[in-house]
């Protein structure tokens, strides 16, 4: 559950939504670039509106999230698109202010969670 939005995280569905597809279109997904480099193409980039909301419906649903469908439907047109967030209709103020805050400070965790790691990584070495 993610605290801003009482709900599951919009960034959470989004990154579930967007693993998916590109395990779905892994064999169109890698191109090969100058730098003898692999990249991976956004895979929902081709996809058309009615398509894109489509399959966020039917991942929703399939995967037992049908009363999260509005949301991934919103997570995955992000996901298509992510650099222009702000001018994709429907996203709450507050969602966009998540998205800015994620942004801007990736790493920014709660302090417990970085304890934890620490005395977890700790009990790994003296073990």
């Amino acid at each position: 559950m993610d605290e801003r939005s009482g709900s599951l995280g919009l960034a959470s569905l989004v990154h579930a939504l967007y693993v998916h597809r590109a395990f779905i279109t892994t064999t169109r997904s890698f191109t090969y670039t100058n730098s003898s480099r692999y990249s991976i193409e956004n895979p929902l980039s081709h996809l058309t509106p009615d398509q894109l909301q489509k399959d966020a419906r039917s991942f929703a649903r399939r995967e037992g999230l049908g009363q999260y469908e509005d949301l991934i439907e919103r997570g995955a047109r992000i996901a298509k698109d992510p650099q222009y967030f702000e001018h994709i209709p429907g996203l709450t103020e507050e969602e966009k202010q998540a998205i800015w805050d994620e942004k801007r400070h990736r790493f920014r965790q709660p302090s417990a969670l970085y304890l934890t790691i620490i005395v977890c990584s700790i009990g790994a070495a003296v073990q």
